[in-house]
């Protein structure tokens, strides 16, 4: 798992007026809307008694309150009031919590994990999403799965006729062209005759006209998205799909969908498409709940396997995931758990420690081969 990352946190629609928590990198947040609406992320941990923030009640003020005593936070995470206290006194330097920036966008909650927004891979665009004339649906469900193998479950086109069904028309598996955007993301693109739509999708295309489509993945949001001119190279009728991973923990992954489309648009079609998108997704995890090791793979080594062009896609994964690493990103796991058994509870660095790096009650997730000594670090 990797710190300094955008992860979708939440849909917009889930969060209205009470705290919601989430569970994300195997810590505990919560989310809340201030007086103006305005989504917040903090961590979920109460540096006072460790209480859970998400069970408490928010405020027109902006502020939320913890369950126990009364401690109320402002979206900086910083702690605003004592109801035990008098109006002279003095706040402690550490009564204060992580607050992590979010961004709303697409009907989506994106949530920064780290330190350090100003130099981590953006947010996916998504133009579809906002473009008149496409409709979308959103759908989210939860694997018990580690999230690269959520991720796997769809990520090459070999698995497509086997796993889906869906022929490919003159060849098993039709050449990829690949491309690397940018140091963060990778896409596919191909150009196949495919087996003919059939039901309310019958007419819209001709008969062994060629596909182009798309497949990228965007490290930001563990994002993969399928763009598939399905009426036909040169139609402008597209399928379009991006499906949002966010690791829960090392054996479950929140997985959150925005299936859209520009043709068939009015509301009577949506079952259909859904149907459509949903047969893929659960067939995609009927195998990915199965796979070994539960706690996911490690980047591959010798030993694996690794063909073209089944795994071109996955090692360009890898490779991706290497430049977190080598940012010193990677959360150690192992470090955590110990850490998890003892007493004290470590939270993902938020932005406010590179300014203010001692003056916090939690420790922060120790990170595998940092570059630099982190400084949200609390020396022991």
């Amino acid at each position: 798992m990797y710190i300094n990352l955008w992860y979708v946190a939440s849909f917009s629609s889930e969060l209205k007026d009470e705290p919601v928590k989430v569970r994300m990198l195997n810590r505990d947040f919560v989310l809340f809307r201030d007086g103006d609406g305005k989504a917040h992320c903090l961590s979920n941990v109460c540096p006072h008694r460790g209480v859970s923030l998400a069970q408490g009640k928010c405020f027109d003020d902006g502020t939320l309150q913890c369950p126990q005593h009364g401690w109320r936070f402002g979206g900086d995470g910083r702690c605003t009031s004592i109801p035990s206290q008098g109006d002279d006194f003095a706040m402690p330097p550490g009564a204060r919590v992580d607050s992590y920036p979010t961004e709303e966008r697409h009907g989506l909650i994106w949530t920064f994990l780290g330190d350090s927004p100003d130099t981590a891979p953006p947010i996916p665009d998504m133009p579809e999403i906002e473009t008149p004339g496409w409709r979308t649906l959103e759908y989210g469900e939860v694997w018990n799965a580690n999230y690269h193998w959520a991720k796997f479950a769809n990520i090459d086109l070999t698995h497509v006729p086997i796993v889906h069904g869906q022929e490919f028309i003159g060849s098993f598996t039709p050449k990829e062209n690949i491309s690397r955007p940018d140091d963060y993301s990778i896409s596919s693109h191909i150009r196949t005759p495919f087996e003919q739509p059939k039901g309310d999708w019958s007419e819209i295309r001709e008969e062994q006209k060629h596909i182009a489509s798309t497949l990228t993945f965007h490290v930001s949001g563990f994002t993969f998205k399928g763009h598939l001119e399905i009426g036909g190279e040169g139609s402008g009728i597209f399928a379009t799909f991006y499906e949002m991973s966010t690791p829960i923990d090392s054996q479950t992954t929140a997985m959150r969908y925005l299936f859209t489309r520009n043709f068939m648009a009015e509301p009577e079609h949506d079952e259909g498409y859904m149907a459509r998108n949903m047969k893929n997704v659960n067939e995609d995890r009927a195998l990915a709940e199965t796979q070994l090791p539960k706690n996911g793979p490690a980047p591959p080594g010798d030993r694996d396997l690794l063909i073209d062009p089944d795994d071109t896609m996955l090692k360009g994964y890898w490779e991706i995931l290497g430049r977190l690493r080598d940012r010193g990103c990677e959360i150690d796991l192992a470090a955590l758990e110990e850490l998890d058994r003892g007493h004290r509870y470590c939270a993902i660095p938020s932005p406010a420690r590179l300014t203010n790096p001692t003056a916090w009650t939690h420790d922060t997730v120790p990170l595998i081969q940092s570059v630099t000594n982190h400084p949200g670090k609390r020396k022991s």
